[in-house]
Formats: C-alpha cells, sequence, structure tokens
C-alpha cells in the first residue's frame, strides 16, 4: 500500500495488522481521487480511518488539515506510524474514538471532505450521511465506500450523489453538499 499523487507519491504505507480492517486497494483510492480531482481542501475528516490511506491521500494532495479518527487501537497506531513516517503529524489530529462519540464532541468542526468507510455489517450509512450533513461545508465532499450491493440514496438532506461506481466488492458513492434553499 502506498501513497498514489503528491508531495508523498510512492512512499509506502503500513497497514493495520488485523483481519477486522479492510484497506482500501491503491487503484481504487487513486479512482476516488480521479473522481475528486480539481477541488482543493482545507479541512478532511477519515472517519473509521484504518491506517490512514485516504486522509493521508489527501494531505500528500496538497489538503490543510486531517482528523484521522478510529476506535481501534491498532489502528490509530499504524495512522500515527505512518504520519509519522510522512512527518505530517503537525497537520493532523488523532483520535482514538468510536464515530458516535466523535460526532457527538465535534463542537463547531466543519469538513470540506469527508471519507466514510466503516466495517461492512455496520449497516450505519442512512443516519451517518444525515449526521454528516451538519458538519460538511457548502460545496464539500463525502466520499463513501460500502459493499458492491449496497445502493445508496440520492439524497440525504443537503448531501446530494455526484458519483458512483463499483470496483469488485466495493462501490464508491460520491455526495456533494448543496446550499440549502
Amino acid at each position: 500500500m502506498r501513497i498514489i499523487g503528491g508531495f508523498h507519491k510512492g512512499r509506502l504505507l503500513k497497514r493495520v495488522n488485523k483481519k477486522t480492517t479492510r484497506e482500501t486497494a491503491d487503484m481504487v483510492r487513486e479512482s476516488v481521487f480521479n473522481m475528486i480531482s480539481g477541488k482543493s481542501f482545507k479541512c478532511v475528516l477519515d472517519l473509521f480511518a484504518g491506517s490512514g490511506s485516504y486522509g493521508l491521500e489527501a494531505l500528500s494532495r496538497g489538503a490543510k488539515y486531517l482528523y484521522a479518527v478510529d476506535k481501534d487501537k491498532d489502528a490509530i497506531k499504524t495512522v500515527f506510524d505512518n504520519a509519522r513516517m510522512l512527518d505530517v503529524t503537525e497537520h493532523m489530529t488523532i483520535l482514538q474514538r468510536d464515530y458516535q462519540q466523535f460526532l457527538k464532541g465535534i463542537g463547531n468542526l466543519y469538513f470540506d471532505l469527508v471519507f466514510i468507510d466503516p466495517p461492512y455489517d455496520l449497516d450505519i450509512y442512512d443516519e451517518l450521511l444525515v449526521e454528516l450533513n451538519l458538519i460538511v461545508e457548502e460545496g464539500g465532499l463525502v466520499v463513501c465506500e460500502t459493499k458492491k450491493q449496497r445502493v445508496l440514496n440520492e439524497k440525504y438532506e443537503g448531501l446530494v450523489k455526484i458519483k458512483e461506481k463499483t470496483y469488485g466488492i466495493k462501490r464508491i458513492t460520491i455526495y456533494e453538499k448543496i446550499a440549502e434553499i
């Protein structure tokens, strides 16, 4: 597993040493970043971060700040190791939290790019996307990774589906936050 583009292109990343963590293949991450290219991001949230590959890729491509959140201590250790290896720890906050704990304690943080890739057996997408609508900036994006069979709604409050593609057993769905009238 490696960083695909940007300043750290080609740098290798550590994986979480657990069978419960599902790493996103380089090819899928590359495709996701091709789908969202042309935008610049200030504040990124990698919820269910795993090794942190999505968020670290965003930093490599110019994002200003990253929040990497995962409840698993081995995942958090891996994110920290990867961030240290890339020398980007000063551009991120790494938190060992359950997603609900994080969202309850978020305060007035807003994001312009959010990655969600929860364990497939947690069918929380509908409620989570409604919650994320409240913390995504207008014009911001939410990238969802689900199993291929899981088709998400066209809209969740102000989040509107703009792209969707399947890769093997995964489906990537991208939402954009539109201005609410």
